[in-house]
């Protein structure tokens, strides 16, 4: 026991002595484990709020998709159809549930409002919902059953409610998308406002565009009751405790398997998609896996670079202090017991380190809540977490007791009579089998630690054992550079070729300092590179290369000509204005031949018609027998041909002119001439479908055949558009012969003078007919927006990492300055003044800070140049679709002037107070 306390007063005593080295040792691993903590604590938050109360979350005990009824009797919404609705009560009547209910998803416009438009969700209030209670942000504690009971009456999400600056009280006109009631708008009275995670609400785009919630008597009032056909709708069911929910889903399946075949629906039978809550908690947990994984693994890198300021330390301080170690073991220390109390040392360092980490991450993960709620679109939960303390204080603890184990082994190799003969204070070699196994038990010390915090042993292992030879190539790289760049010139004078010899002196130091500030400057400048070209790409696309501005959907496809002839002359600062629709057609034959599959697969383009993932999409030519497309329909501008994809080529043949309006003509992309073998002169025949394409509700319904096959001339053939976004199929015709063939929508492009735009868009939301107009200056702004928010994240996380090598940074030039006592009083003794030595270590770290930036900042640049070569080469369709990718010089260099001053401002916090030091001092004692 004696022994024990004198090599915890010895490791203690020696603590206190480092000083400012001891100072920043503790911030290195203060950092790792700040950074440990607050994203473990952000993966419990995470994995809490969203199946923390799964029953609230998922909206009931089970749950299951249905289809809305294709009828609605005495003019009424129904929320199920009576079919389902007669199902249901009869298990309740059995006692196999308590309670159930229903969310059918639909869509609204809102008079005034000029963006995408929002989701409307229709609940009944007596029962919705089961489980949980929506958070009432307006009124504060306000009652969500008896508020959205109200007559004519609407609950906004937060997103929309601050958008529009919306207060409680007000009335907002709101239309349908569709057609029947949804041509008239009512008005309803915002009775309140709501935070977007509501108990039961899907994740869909209502959470990033705003949503809207209406009982079902106002949601009769303006939507079409008299054609619900929508899909993802969803059936919450509350059953007695202890129940078996795994068997009431199979049952239910069964029961659905004896339904009649003339029910609405997407899926055999009143339901599909039955799961319990339980099922729906494993799947989204399985998903949070690999979250959990990436956090904890970041995290493991943040103590990663923590024990390398502890290795650096403790080398510097044991070379310092060969002397005395040599003098203590000469007195009878053992070489087991030197290295005993240099292992506590930095035990003890880890655990100050740690407990400073602890508290420096608490508040960190309270920061970092706020980025990943952005990414998240949803407020998380957030509480004390004891778990993510405790794994940090033991992770930081452990990780500097491992990594301080070489130098103390090195410690323990101090031989007595070699060091006290000749006075050396170099540090034994410790030898390259020894290095080498002491490594590698490390590092399998590292992979168990991983694994414990993986959850699984031998993937951390296999784990730490890549990393670390993913970084001993990393940093062999800024070894050689460092190597390479002492052999350089000093072109700026004496203190910059001392910097450059020091520069160089340590290079294993000075190679992981600089590896860790490169990683960080590089994943920051290629998200801020990528970030910038989506958002120019977009702004290009939305606002220069279409030639357009605001978008308009109407429903009613019979109007179209009318609508577009009042737009002409109505709406305020119009400048020109074309409608385009869409069809499902089969490719019956081109010049009497019946084409063969095509070799290749079409090119997918994102439309209002183009739903890959409704298992009833008639777009997907897959499906059916036969060669199925898409067609799109043009009118004229003015007397001009345009296309909503922007500046087209002409490759061959002619465009349309007026003539062509009232005839079966053709114009296609070149790569789909290409694909069949198709050019200017052919004929082709096409079968139109009266396929019907419902917005709000997400369903198409499976084309059926109208009349016989229509015969098209093909008149020219064009380049692809301008633009990266795609509204136009890859076959056009004129737009009256795709009405013809049974479409129900338009949509109208516009371009509007930007100082009327307002008063312009609130005349062509009057106009249309169940549609909606945007501007796409506000779609630019909303992309942007949540642009931000999905690379807040990780753009915080490479911050975090610049900021550990500024710390690695200071560390480094404290231990410099340590090292080179004697070197720096010697210069001050023989003339030269402080700001001489501060200007030496400012050049050295400066360098430190400059090759790293230029390397991360170059590579960043690089790699994000390289991402649309990648995307091609990965292309189902070869390319042709990717982001074009732009940096600018101006942004490259305020990244590495950024990596500069950090490692200058961690000079001058490190440096100043040594070279203070009077040489007198320095000199009498070294």
């Amino acid at each position: 026991m004696k022994r024990l306390d004198f090599y915890f007063k010895y490791a203690w005593r020696s603590i206190l002595r480092g000083g400012q080295r001891t100072f920043f040792a503790l911030l290195c691993v203060a950092i790792g484990v700040a950074a440990l903590v607050a994203l473990q604590s952000l993966a419990v938050s995470i994995r809490e709020t969203l199946i923390g109360d799964i029953q609230s979350r998922a909206g009931g005990d089970v749950v299951a998709s249905v289809n809305s009824p294709t009828s609605s009797a005495g003019g009424g919404f129904r929320l199920v159809s009576p079919e389902a609705e007669q199902y249901l009560e009869k298990l309740k009547a059995d006692g196999k549930l308590q309670e159930w209910t229903a969310l059918v998803t639909d869509g609204m416009q809102i008079k005034g409002y000029f963006s995408l438009p929002p989701s409307l969700y229709i609940v009944d209030p007596a029962h919705f919902p089961l489980y949980g209670n929506p958070v009432m942000e307006e009124p504060k504690g306000g009652n969500f059953r008896q508020l959205l009971a109200q007559p004519n009456s609407i609950i906004l999400s937060k997103y929309l409610w601050d958008k529009n600056d919306y207060k409680l009280g007000q009335e907002i006109e709101v239309t349908g998308l569709g057609g029947g009631n949804s041509g008239s708008a009512v008005r309803l009275k915002i009775v309140g406002m709501v935070k977007p995670d509501v108990p039961g609400v899907p994740f869909d785009t209502g959470f990033i565009f705003g949503f809207g919630m209406v009982s079902p008597p106002t949601a009769a009032t303006f939507l079409d009751v008299s054609n619900q056909t929508g899909g993802n709708n969803s059936v919450y069911l509350k059953t007695p405790p202890d129940s078996d929910n795994k068997a009431l889903v199979n049952e239910i399946k069964r029961a659905n398997s004896t339904q009649p075949d003339n029910l609405s629906r997407v899926d055999s039978g009143l339901f599909y998609n039955v799961r319990t809550a339980a099922e729906i908690q494993t799947q989204v947990s399985k998903q949070l896996d690999t979250v959990d994984d990436l956090l904890s693994y970041i995290g493991l890198l943040a103590i990663l670079i923590g024990g390398i300021g502890v290795v650096n330390t403790m080398l510097v301080v044991i070379g310092r202090r060969t002397t005395e170690i040599a003098t203590v073991k000469a007195l009878g220390l053992k070489s087991r017991q030197t290295i005993t109390i240099f292992t506590l040392e930095a035990l003890i360092l880890g655990t100050l380190g740690s407990l400073l980490g602890v508290v420096l991450g608490v508040a960190l993960g309270f920061g970092i809540k706020g980025v990943a709620e952005g990414f998240f679109f949803r407020p998380l939960n957030w509480g004390f977490y004891p778990g993510p303390l405790i794994v940090g204080m033991v992770v930081g603890i452990l990780t500097s007791g491992v990594f301080g184990f070489l130098p103390s082994y090195a410690a323990g190799r101090v031989r007595p009579a070699i060091v006290l003969r000749q006075q050396s204070s170099a540090l034994p070699r410790i030898g390259g089998f020894a290095t080498f196994l002491i490594i590698i038990l490390m590092t399998l010390a590292l992979g168990i630690i991983a694994g414990i915090l993986l959850k699984d042993i031998v993937v951390g292992i296999i784990v730490a054992f890549v990393t670390l030879i993913v970084c001993l190539l990393m940093t062999a790289g800024m070894y050689l550079i460092v190597w390479l760049v002492g052999k350089l010139p000093a072109p700026f004078g004496p203190s910059f070729k001392m910097a450059l010899r020091s520069f160089s002196r340590h290079r294993g130091r000075t190679a992981t300092t600089l590896l860790v500030m490169t990683i960080g400057l590089f994943f920051i400048t290629f998200i801020v590179i990528i970030a910038d070209s989506l958002k120019s790409s977009i702004k290009e696309a939305f606002d220069v290369n279409l030639g357009y501005n605001v978008v308009g959907l109407n429903l009613l496809s019979a109007q179209t000509e009318r609508i577009q002839s009042s737009l002409e002359t109505e709406v305020p600062g119009l400048k020109k204005v074309f409608a385009g629709n869409n069809s499902n057609v089969e490719l019956v034959s081109i010049n009497g031949t019946r084409p063969a599959q095509p070799t290749t697969p079409p090119r997918l383009t994102p439309g209002p018609n183009n739903n890959q993932n409704n298992p009833n999409n008639s777009n997907n030519s897959e499906q059916r027998d036969g060669v199925y497309i898409n067609i799109s329909g043009r009118s004229l501008a003015n007397g001009e041909s345009i296309s909503p994809n922007g500046t087209q080529t002409l490759v061959a043949g002619r465009n349309f002119t007026p003539a062509d309006m009232d005839k079966k003509v053709l114009l296609l992309l070149d790569d789909e001439a290409a694909r069949y073998k198709v050019k200017v002169g052919d004929k082709v025949s096409l079968q139109f479908s009266a396929s019907r394409t419902g917005f709000g509700n997400n369903q198409a319904v499976r084309p059926a055949q109208v009349g016989s096959p229509t015969e098209f001339e093909v008149i020219g053939i064009l380049g692809k558009g301008g633009s990266q976004v795609q509204f136009e199929r890859n076959w056009v015709a004129p737009y009256r012969a795709v009405a013809e063939g049974g479409n129900q929508f338009s949509i109208f492009y516009m371009l509007v003078d930007r100082a009327q735009i307002k008063p312009a868009l609130t005349k062509v939301q009057a106009l249309l007919l169940g549609g909606f107009v945007f501007d796409l200056g506000d779609l630019i702004d909303t992309f942007n927006r949540i642009l931000d928010q999905v690379l807040a994240f990780p753009l915080l996380l490479s911050l975090l990492s610049l900021f550990s090598g500024a710390i690695l940074v200071a560390n480094n030039v404290a231990l410099a300055v340590l090292e080179r006592r004697t070197e720096i009083g010697v210069l001050k003794a023989i003339g030269a003044k402080r700001r001489r030595v501060f200007n030496i270590l400012l050049w050295e770290s400066g360098l430190v800070g400059f090759l790293g930036g230029f390397i991360g900042v170059g590579t960043g640049i690089v790699l994000a140049l390289l991402v649309p070569v990648l995307v091609n080469a990965t292309s189902r369709n070869g390319g042709g679709n990717s982001i074009p990718i732009s940096w600018s010089p101006l942004t490259a260099a305020l990244l590495l002037a950024l990596g500069i001053g950090l490692a200058i401002i961690a000079t001058l916090v490190s440096a100043w107070g040594a070279v203070q030091e009077k040489p007198l001092v320095v000199l009498r004692y070294e």
